[in-house]
C-alpha cells in the first residue's frame, strides 16, 4: 500500500506498509535519510521482513531542506508524527502489540521527535546516525545555499529549530535506544551526540552507542542499514 501525503509548504512524504509473516508479528517504523526513497531501500525493508518483521516505511521529499524555508520541517515532522500514530493505532486494532523504530539520518531526527509522550507506543528504536540537525543540513552545501540566498544564518537556524533539537519527551522509562554513528561521519559526527544522550538519560531512556568503522555521512548510513537486523535484536533484548 503507497500513501503519498501532502504537506503544507511545498514538503510531503510518502509511505508504504510490508506485510510481516503473521498480523502479530513486531512492526518497525522505518523512516529513510534525506533524499532517499523507499524503493532504494528495499534491500534493508527485505532485511527485516525476513527476520519476521512488519514495516511500515516512510521517505520525505527534499523541499523539506532544498526550499530554504526552516518553517517547513517542524511541519512535516508534526504531520509525520500524526501519520505514524494514525498507523499504529490501525495496527493495535489488527493484533500487533509491540512497536519500534529503525530511522536513518534526517529519519532518525523525525524519530527523535516521535518518542515519549508524543508516540508512547514506541519503547525501543534505533537512531541510525544523528546530532545537531542546524548543523547537519548546514553542512549540505546545495540546501545551505538556499537557506543563505533567502537571509539565514546558522545561528538564525539554530534558533528556529531549538524547539525541534530539545523536545520535551516526558517519561521515557522502560524505553531502550541505540544510537549508530562513526567519529568520521563528516554530516553527523559521533562525537558530537553526547549531549543528547543524557537528555534521554535524563528522561529515564536505556541508551547505548554503537560505533561502526565507515567514512562519510553515507557510509555511516549505509553501515547501520546492513546490520540492522542484528542492531533491533540487541536493543530488543535489552
Amino acid at each position: 500500500m503507497i500513501r503519498p501525503v501532502p504537506v503544507p509548504g511545498a514538503a510531503g512524504f510518502r509511505s508504504e506498509e510490508f506485510r510481516g509473516a503473521s498480523t502479530a508479528s513486531p512492526a518497525i517504523i522505518f523512516i529513510c535519510p534525506y533524499n532517499t526513497s523507499i524503493s532504494t531501500l528495499r534491500w534493508a525493508i527485505g532485511r527485516l521482513r525476513r527476520e519476521g518483521y512488519h514495516v511500515v516505511a516512510y521517505e520525505t521529499t527534499t523541499a523539506v531542506f532544498m526550499a530554504g524555508d526552516p518553517a517547513i520541517l517542524p511541519d512535516l515532522i508534526s504531520a509525520m508524527r500524526k501519520d505514524i500514530k494514525s498507523q499504529i493505532s490501525r495496527l493495535k486494532s489488527e493484533g500487533v502489540t509491540e512497536f519500534g523504530f529503525f530511522g536513518s539520518s534526517l529519519g532518525s531526527f523525525i524519530l527523535y521527535n516521535c518518542i515519549g509522550d508524543a508516540l508512547s507506543e514506541l519503547r525501543w528504536g534505533v537512531f541510525n546516525t544523528g546530532g545537531d540537525i542546524a548543523q547537519g543540513m548546514w553542512r549540505l552545501d546545495g540546501a545551505r545555499r538556499q537557506h543563505v540566498l533567502r537571509g539565514w544564518s546558522l545561528p538564525r537556524l539554530e534558533a528556529a529549530w531549538a524547539e525541534l533539537q530539545w523536545p520535551n519527551f516526558g517519561r521515557l522509562d522502560g524505553c531502550r535506544f541505540v544510537f549508530v554513528g562513526s567519529r568520521r561521519d563528516t554530516i553527523a559526527p559521533l562525537d558530537n551526540i553526547a549531549q543528547y544522550l543524557e537528555s534521554l538519560r535524563w528522561a529515564g531512556a536505556q541508551v547505548s552507542v554503537l560505533e561502526v568503522r565507515a567514512i562519510g555521512h553515507l557510509a555511516t548510513i549505509v553501515a547501520g542499514l546492513w546490520q540492522a537486523p542484528r542492531i533491533i535484536a540487541m536493543v530488543r533484548a535489552y
